[in-house]
């Protein structure tokens, strides 16, 4: 996952560095400064790797397999929030944290909508991914690997499918840069 997101997502989210970049003492990565928003908000944030012992400890307690393309991508990255917060993909909040929970310090908790508020209708092995901030839908990888986008508000219907986590991530991440664009233009 790492040299995917290295060669087909972070290119397209380093576009937006030109307006501004940092990156805080938890090792969190914000890209595109967006002060007409608010005076400390980016387009993006990328969130710092888990280590061995976070992702040990993420895997025990999500407890239902990891999709091998989601541990790769905590590798590289605990998550993001992409344009905005137009889709947020889950990371691992570790139980002994180095901060606070600041929004810039720790993503949104995989282990909620997984563990704690199990969402109904999952299947047993589908882990919820990400939050889509539009319409409150959400995007699960599923046991065989693919990933969905379904209504968690309503009935629980399918809205998309992906045959994998990369596939869904670097489709999103063209699908909202062509919106950007275009509100810019």
């Amino acid at each position: 996952m790492s040299d995917f997101f290295l060669q087909n997502i972070l290119p397209i989210l380093e576009k937006y560095s030109c307006s501004g970049e940092l990156t805080n003492e938890m090792g969190t990565r914000l890209i595109g400064h967006c002060p007409h928003i608010a005076p400390q908000a980016y387009l993006h944030v990328l969130y710092a790797p888990l280590s061995e012992e976070e992702l040990q400890e993420f895997r025990e307690r999500i407890g239902r397999p990891v999709n091998h393309e989601l541990d790769n991508f905590y590798r590289f990255v605990n998550g993001i929030m992409i344009y905005s917060g137009a889709i947020r993909v889950l990371g691992y909040v570790p139980l002994k944290r180095k901060s606070n929970t600041q929004i810039y310090n720790y993503p949104s908790n995989i282990i909620i909508p997984n563990v704690s508020a199990r969402i109904k209708g999952l299947s047993d092995g589908a882990i919820i991914i990400g939050f889509y901030q539009a319409d409150g839908s959400y995007a699960s990888i599923e046991e065989n690997g693919c990933v969905v986008r379904f209504d968690a508000k309503g009935d629980g219907s399918l809205i998309q499918k992906w045959p994998s986590f990369e596939n869904w991530l670097s489709s999103e991440v063209i699908r909202l840069d062509s919106e950007q664009k275009m509100k810019v233009h």
